[in-house]
C-alpha cells in the first residue's frame, strides 16, 4: 500500500528541474564574479554592458526552467484539486513574469 504523500514530502520543483537551474545558477554565479572583475579592472563600459546581458539572459533560462515546472506541477495538481483560487494566481504570475 503507497502511504498519502505528505507536505513534508511533496517537492514543488522536480529533481530534473532543480538540478537544471542548479547547474545554470553555478554558471551564473561565475559569471556574475567574472563581472565583478571587470568592474574592478575597470574594463570598457560596452564589455561591462554585454556582461550584464549575458548574465540576464542566463536567468531568464533559469526562469524558463522555473516556470515550466509551475506550471507543469503546481498548476496542474491544483487545477486537478478544483482549486479555484489558481487562476488568480496563474495571471499575477503570467504578469509579473513575462
Amino acid at each position: 500500500m503507497v502511504e498519502p504523500e505528505t507536505e513534508r514530502q511533496r517537492r514543488f520543483v522536480t529533481v530534473e528541474a532543480a538540478d537544471d537551474a542548479l547547474v545554470r545558477l553555478a554558471k551564473i554565479g561565475g559569471q556574475v564574479q567574472g563581472l565583478a572583475r571587470m568592474i574592478r579592472e575597470d574594463r570598457y563600459c560596452v564589455d561591462v554592458l554585454d556582461q550584464i546581458a549575458s548574465v540576464q539572459k542566463a536567468l531568464d533560462g533559469v526562469s524558463r526552467t522555473v516556470m515550466r515546472n509551475y506550471l507543469e506541477q503546481c498548476v496542474t495538481d491544483a487545477i486537478k484539486s478544483d482549486d479555484p483560487l489558481i487562476y488568480d494566481e496563474l495571471m499575477k504570475v503570467l504578469f509579473r513574469h513575462r
